[in-house]
């Protein structure tokens, strides 16, 4: 994953709901950090405030948690939680455009029009 992709993947999720391109870029960061150049997180190693900024991008669908049992020594069970990136969910955002969706936002002709009238 490049910091270019999740950029620009971030920016059409969150930048649409008014986040600013420096968040983005600090978030972008703050992912690759934990993330480097592996797949996927140990939910372990994260702080309380840390997950929630994960369960977000949970929600947004551009990450996923696992969990996963291990047997180990006597038949006990160790459960690993991790978090992944959701790729095909992150090229998908990262190479959405309006010109490509088709649909014009509906508030867009308001607008014009208010700035026409303006002038």
């Amino acid at each position: 994953m490049t910091r270019e992709m999740l950029i620009a993947a971030l920016e059409n999720v969150y930048g649409k709901r008014g986040m600013g391109i420096k968040d983005i870029k600090d978030l972008s960061d703050f992912l690759l950090s934990f993330f480097g150049y592996e797949d996927y997180v140990l939910d372990n190693v994260l702080s309380a405030s840390e997950r929630d900024v994960f369960y977000n991008l949970e929600e947004f669908g551009l990450l996923e948690a696992h969990r996963e049992e291990v047997s180990i020594i006597k038949g006990k069970s160790w459960r690993v939680n991790q978090w992944t990136y959701k790729k095909d969910n992150i090229f998908k955002a990262a190479s959405y455009s309006e010109e490509t969706s088709g649909e014009e936002n509906p508030y867009e002709e308001i607008f014009r029009e208010l700035e026409s009238s303006k002038q």
